[in-house]
């Protein structure tokens, strides 16, 4: 147990290392934790897959013995921007607003970049307090701005905050897209018919249909899950994540068709792998996953439907979201 703090995990990696001698590492969670862990790996040569580590930082120091399961956290609502490009009527405008948080400016600023790069004219790009409780000011210059897509970075709150106070001041985007808030129960229970028709981003999700030789499918590991943990057990992508990291190891040595450290990291450096567990995996030289065809989903009838990519698509995604005078 690393206790949750970076310095008694960077004393356990050392201890694993010298007195466990392990070959390998996989964990921890969160990056602050894995950026100390990691410095321990690299000092003594050994492999860290990092599950749930996308911070950018971590990946920064010129390391080779790190590989990141999580795409970087720029990369969260990019397949938004590319679902967007497929709807008839297309989208044209966009305006994204996001808290000054280091997280939620991050998937902001992945999601103008992928927007401009696919042709939409990017309209407002403004950040507002984090924590903030009323950001009608901002808004209402979205609404005098009429945008086709609104992106929204920050947390459940923000997601709250901002489908009430659309409402309230009557701004009506075609499309509403997130970063995190939106699949969480609170949204739907809180909102209730107010939340439909909202999109988000999300890492891995258990209706996925993606096929592989290590648990057949998707639903295949969902199932293996549930009969080690119980039927009622539903795994989400920290779960799948952590999968990951054991099954990118033992694909790296075989391919490898070894365990010695550099044969693996090559082999690991070179995998381009769409898994039951994770959409897809790739590596740049720094170690990130730079694979992002991740699901999104779409609040429909109170329910969350997966809408994209279409290979795992449980319906259809809405668009244009009708006003709310129309609701």
């Amino acid at each position: 147990d690393d206790e949750s703090t970076p310095v008694r995990g960077a004393k356990l990696t050392e201890k694993l290392i010298t007195q466990n001698k392990v070959d390998f590492l996989l964990g921890p969670f969160s990056s602050s934790i894995t950026f100390a862990t990691t410095a321990i790996g690299e000092k003594y040569g050994k492999i860290t897959i990092a599950p749930m580590a996308n911070a950018t930082k971590v990946y920064e120091r010129g390391y080779k013995y790190v590989f990141s399961v999580l795409p970087p956290a720029p990369a969260l609502m990019v397949p938004i921007a590319h679902m967007a490009k497929t709807f008839d009527p297309q989208p044209k405008t966009a305006a994204v607003i996001s808290a000054n948080d280091l997280f939620p400016l991050s998937c902001a600023e992945g999601f103008v970049d992928s927007l401009k790069e696919l042709g939409f004219e990017v309209l407002l790009f403004e950040k507002y307090p984090a924590g903030a409780t009323d950001i009608s000011a901002l808004l209402t210059k979205v609404k005098d701005l009429n945008p086709d897509i609104l992106g929204v970075a920050g947390y459940t709150a923000d997601a709250l905050m901002v489908m009430r106070q659309c409402k309230e001041l009557n701004i009506n985007p075609k499309m509403y897209a997130f970063s995190v808030g939106v699949m969480i129960p609170s949204f739907v229970e809180e909102l209730g018919a107010d939340a439909e028709y909202a999109f988000e981003g999300e890492w891995w999700l258990p209706t996925m249909k993606v096929e592989d030789k290590i648990f057949g499918s998707t639903a295949g590991y969902v199932q293996a899950c549930k009969d080690k943990f119980g039927e009622d057990y539903m795994p989400e992508y920290h779960v799948s994540g952590a999968t990951t990291a054991g099954i990118l190891l033992q694909l790296a040595i075989e391919k490898a068709d070894s365990v010695e450290t550099d044969k693996v990291r090559d082999a690991l450096a070179s995998l381009d792998v769409e898994l039951s567990t994770w959409p897809a995996l790739a590596f740049n030289e720094k170690g990130q996953n730079i694979k992002w065809p991740h699901p999104v989903i779409q609040v429909q009838n109170g329910k969350y439907v997966l809408v994209y990519p279409e290979s795992s698509q449980e319906g259809a995604p809405i668009y244009p979201a009708p006003e709310w005078k129309e609701r």
